[in-house]
């Protein structure tokens, strides 16, 4: 009886835990404090793409107004994923500020995002919402537990009680392992779940409007027109002084080897006519 519950066990373990068709980024975060749990209602995962337009000097800023904001929740509710800013010396700055929020709090946080940009005068351009249903996900990962589970206790079970040859026991131990292993991946990956649908990800872009409006980089651009020129004529009066000993060398070799050919010709054209 025992070798053949323990067949059953070994199929069972087996059998290749069935993988879901969607990818999921993995964030490194702190486990929420108040994940929300599978009471049969939606899991939606939500995410936020906001643009801001900004005039130039006020950057620098709304990057600390809204980092701020971020800290102010502390980091249980909002984790700062990506920050970066660059300044460039046409006055077109930009930066990029990627965030992990509560998602019970990230549409007024996006408020207050808006309101730090209007007070500095600035606007916003794009705001997109996203939506992603992974209920489905989650009722999967949560049978996968379930089923992995009481495998593992009935082959626990074996082990515990012995018998049988020694064989059987070395294949019991090796497939409780491999079960140990398929249940670890599942709760990560019902963690993960867990931490997409209770934060959600907000990326802000800045971009700097240059002073004298969004022509300036195009009236920039034909102003340092001239100094192109110059630097091309440079270069190519350089390749020209670099160029002029070889050709005062090989020069008079070419024009040898070209008056010899034409004398070669003309003898043998009179070779052949005698």
């Amino acid at each position: 009886m025992k070798r053949w519950l323990l067949g059953v066990a070994l199929l069972l373990a087996s059998c290749g835990s069935p993988t879901t068709s969607n990818k999921l980024s993995t964030f490194d975060v702190e486990e929420p404090t108040a994940a929300p749990k599978n009471d049969g209602g939606p899991q939606i995962a939500y995410s936020y793409d906001l643009a801001y337009r900004l005039d130039p000097g006020t950057l620098d800023a709304v990057h600390r107004a809204h980092l701020a904001l971020c800290r102010k929740l502390t980091r249980e509710r909002c984790i700062v994923m990506e920050d970066s800013v660059t300044h460039n010396p046409r006055g077109d700055d930009a930066g990029n500020l990627r965030l992990l929020v509560d998602a019970r709090l990230a549409g007024t946080f996006g408020q207050q995002l808006d309101a730090r940009v209007t007070a500095a005068g600035g606007a916003l351009q794009t705001r997109r919402v996203t939506a992603e249903d992974v209920t489905k996900q989650v009722v999967d990962v949560e049978a996968r537990l379930r089923a992995k589970q009481a495998l593992a206790d009935r082959l626990f079970r074996l082990i515990q009680n012995g018998g049988g040859s020694v064989g059987d026991l070395v294949a019991a131990e090796k497939a409780y392992a491999e079960v140990q292993q398929d249940l670890d991946a599942a709760r990560s990956l019902r963690a993960e779940l867990q931490r997409r649908v209770a934060m959600s990800e907000l990326t802000i872009g800045y971009a700097v409007t240059p002073a004298g409006g969004v022509w300036a980089p195009v009236r920039t651009a034909f102003g340092q027109s001239g100094d192109s020129f110059a630097v091309s004529a440079a270069s190519a009066i350089t390749f020209v002084i670099a160029a002029t000993p070889w050709l005062v060398i090989v020069g008079p070799a070419v024009w040898l080897l070209i008056l010899g050919w034409r004398r070669f010709r003309r003898w043998r054209a009179d070779w052949v006519r005698a």
